[in-house]
Parts: C-alpha cells; structure tokens; sequence
C-alpha cells in the first residue's frame, strides 16, 4: 500500500471566526457542504493525510506523494468546463483515485451535455490508475450511466457518497429508527435563494422553524451563507430581498433580518455541525449533506430531491426522500412523520454492502483505509 495525500480541500476551517464570509466561500469551494465528503474521506485516510489544492502547480503536487485521493462533488455535467484543470492534471506523475463524483442534470436523468474540457479531465484522471482497475467512484447508477455514455465505462464504480460512513456505528439505521420521535424542534437544511421552483417548500419549512424554534443552517450560496452567520444588516438589499422572498416572503426586510439571527446557523467545522443536529427531532431540505450529517448524528432526516444529483445519492444509501415535485405547495408539521420512510434494517444491510464495495476499491487502488472502516463493511 502506498501513503496517500488528498487532492482537494481541508476538511474544516480552523480560524473561520477572523475570516470574512466571502473568503470562506471561496476555501469551502462556494458550499459549506463540501466538507461533509471531505472530512469522510480525511478519516477514512486515518486523519493525517496531507492536503493540497487543485490549483496548485502539478510539480509541487506530486511531491505530495503517490497517490492524490481526490474527493469529488457534482462536477460532471453541462455547468462546468474543466479544460484548464485538465491540462494541469496532464502533466502530473502520481496516481489518482477519485471518490463520489456526480453528474449534474434534471429529476428526470437527462444525460448532460458535458464540455469535452470536462471530459478530458476525467479521462486524465482515468489514465491514473493501476491497469485493470477502476479509479473513479461515483454518487449512483446514474452518475455511472452518464460516464459510460461518454467511454468511461471500465472506469467507474457506483458507490454512493463517503460521507455515509462518517459514523462508525454499523448499526447507526436501528439508532436512527430508535431516536424517532415527536417533532417538537425542526431544523432545515437550506437552499438557494434562486431555486424559485421551491420556494412555496422552503417558505412552508421556514414557518416550522419559526414555530418550533429550530434552526435554519445556510450551505451556499454566498448571500444564504451571509444570511445564517448572522450578516443580514450587512447584505446588499436586493440579495437580502432574494433570500426574504425564498424562505420567508410574508415578512419585512427588518422583520426578516431579525429572524435570520434567531435561527440562521453556519458551519466550518463538520463535528461541531453534527454536534448542532443533536438538539433537534428532525432535519429536512433539499441539501443532501446537510440531511446526511444528521444521519451520521443519529437523527431522522428527509432529502427534497429536486435534481439527479439529490435523487441518486438518495436512492444509492436508502437515505429518506421525497421528491420536490410531489409536495410542491408546501409540508405542514404533521406532514413531516409522514416523509420520513425509512426500513433501519435496509438501511444497515446497503450501508455494510457500500462498506465492503468501498474498502474493496480503495485496497484496489492501493490505498489503505482505516480499521474501523473494513469493520463496518464485514464480510459477505
């Protein structure tokens, strides 16, 4: 086995409190999110694997090591063009091992038109691997789909996100089945002040927290971030305004600001996110990590799937779903139990099969994961 390095982001920011909301957009990679994947993957690793950035100059990243363990996001798909990364990673001499990419489209499973920039970075990417191997995991079938529709077909294993293996707990689907119980503090994981397709959802969700004084945690994109850190004073009226209209539209500027310091919360750091879902009965929204740290903490939680990307992972891990399109007018409180479809046994059993699928790929790719990691996946 050889001694890896990570090719992304740290997994938290230490000196978040000095940083200015802007700046930390930008080191989290625009979503607070972000850190979900790549602190699973950092502990995965055993905690002490060095981390360097894409950006840097390809000499400097080989120096890092042999293998860059890249931990991937929705980045393959028509919204993106990766030409100039691509050619930066042409010139790097170390192996790759890429984990959770996912394709970008519509509920619906369109297969994106994907900028050949793009694919050329992944076939970069595909080049580095021990021959025979796949060196690419993706977030489900259909991210597999769409990289085999462009010729990546002996490259890829579908394998979920990294982030469901946070907790070690194999058993973590029958405590989450243990801690259901009556909703009486709601927190919601929040969108994009621009996803008008669901505001009538995010505005109904708003309301609960309101009503049960929970907690309203901003993922991206930069005004949502500035909103839950408790900068609405500060804002530019007219994204202040975005983000009144979106989550919260019977209110006034004022009144809505106000709120926002009540409930808004913003995290750098995923243990003390995780920390945070501990207070609350139930977590729900259209952000897949945000639901997904409060199943690693051991709370029910609903995903809005609203695009392939929330709907695959979903369907991969077994994670609890509805989709936008069925409750498009909003969910009342009594709705929520409701939502929350969840077999603790099912859940377990693909969790442990991921597990394995996952310890398989990286001892492939000759990277060693943790201990407790190969205990949760046990034997078939």
């Amino acid at each position: 086995m050889k001694e890896p390095f990570i090719l992304g982001l740290p997994d938290r920011v230490l000196d978040g409190a000095f940083v200015a909301t802007d700046k930390l957009y930008d080191r989290v990679g625009h979503n607070s999110g972000n850190l979900a994947f790549q602190h699973a993957v950092s502990v995965h690793l055993g905690g002490k694997a060095p981390v360097v950035g894409w950006g840097v100059a390809p000499n400097i990243i080989d120096r890092h090591g042999d293998i860059g363990v890249l931990p991937a996001a929705n980045q393959f798909g028509a919204h993106v063009d990766y030409t100039r990364l691509g050619e930066r990673f042409s010139e790097l001499h170390c192996r790759i091992v890429m984990i959770g990419l996912g394709a970008q489209s519509n509920v619906d499973g369109t297969i994106p038109n994907v900028p050949e920039g793009t694919v050329n970075w992944v076939r970069e990417i595909s080049k580095r691997a021990p021959e025979g191997v796949p060196n690419i995991s993706t977030r489900g079938a259909f991210t597999k789909k769409v990289l085999e529709h462009y010729g990546f077909e002996d490259n890829v294993v579908a394998l979920g996100c990294p982030s469901l293996f946070i907790n070690p707990d194999p058993n973590l689907g029958q405590h989450i089945a243990s801690n259901t119980r009556p909703i009486k503090r709601l927190a919601v994981a929040a969108g994009h002040q621009s996803w008008k397709h669901l505001r009538h959802i995010e505005a109904s969700l708003a309301r609960i927290v309101t009503a049960t004084s929970g907690s309203y945690v901003g993922q991206h994109a930069l005004p949502m971030m500035q909103l839950t850190r408790g900068e609405a004073r500060f804002m530019d009226e007219a994204d202040l305004r975005a983000c009144r209209d979106y989550a919260c539209p019977e209110m006034d500027l004022e009144e809505f600001s106000r709120w926002s310091e009540r409930h808004g919360n913003l995290f750098f750091d995923v243990q003390a996110w995780m920390e945070h879902y501990r207070r609350f009965d139930f977590v729900i929204g259209a952000r897949i990590h945000g639901v997904m740290l409060a199943l690693q903490a051991g709370i029910p939680g609903v995903v809005v799937a609203h695009d392939s990307r929330t709907l695959e992972l979903c369907q991969t891990m077994l994670v609890p779903y509805v989709l936008a399109k069925d409750v498009q007018s909003g969910i009342t409180r009594d709705q929520l139990p409701e939502l929350f479809k969840f077999d603790a046994d099912a859940f377990d059993k693909n969790r442990r099969m991921l597990a394995r699928r996952y310890v398989e790929f990286l001892e492939a790719n000759e990277v060693r994961p943790v201990g407790w990691l190969k205990d949760l996946g046990g034997s078939e």
